[in-house]
């Protein structure tokens, strides 16, 4: 599970909506998984290379779960620790992401080292910008 909080940084302006990306990398770079993926359905694809990071990892593949953007708020999504292959990944190091971007608004990334073993974790991730209150779970 990861937890977030969307929270806008300027109040007062036309606000749109995050694009978010959630995803796990090997500790070489390569993507392991996307865990969530939130744009806006149908045109709003072409902005999706806004996510530079998800998008370079990912090589600009949509996986099949997406979801629509959000207002701001907090959120929590799930993460079974499988990879893109539904099977758990094997023990060891790995690098969590989450980044947002909006039109006419900041980009932010956050990411944190996570361990896979027999046990399971819970750790904080450092807020930036106008992500705050990351935390992720992994319950084995």
């Amino acid at each position: 599970m990861v937890d977030f909080t969307f929270a806008v940084g300027q109040p007062g302006r036309q606000i749109r909506n995050p694009y978010v990306a959630v995803w796990v990398e090997d500790q070489a770079g390569n993507l392991i998984q996307t865990i969530s993926l939130w744009y806006q359905q149908g045109k709003g694809q072409k902005w999706l290379s806004d996510l530079r990071s998800w998008y370079s990892a990912s090589n600009g593949r949509v996986p099949v779960t997406t979801g629509a953007t959000r207002a701001p708020g907090s959120f929590s999504v799930a993460w079974n620790g499988a990879g893109a292959d539904g099977k758990p990944v094997p023990a060891g190091n790995y690098v969590l992401f989450v980044e947002a971007a909006r039109e006419h608004g900041p980009y932010e990334i956050t990411s944190a080292p996570i361990t896979i073993g027999p046990a399971g974790f819970t750790i904080p991730l450092t807020d930036k910008g106008e992500l705050t209150k990351l935390s992720a779970t992994l319950k084995v």
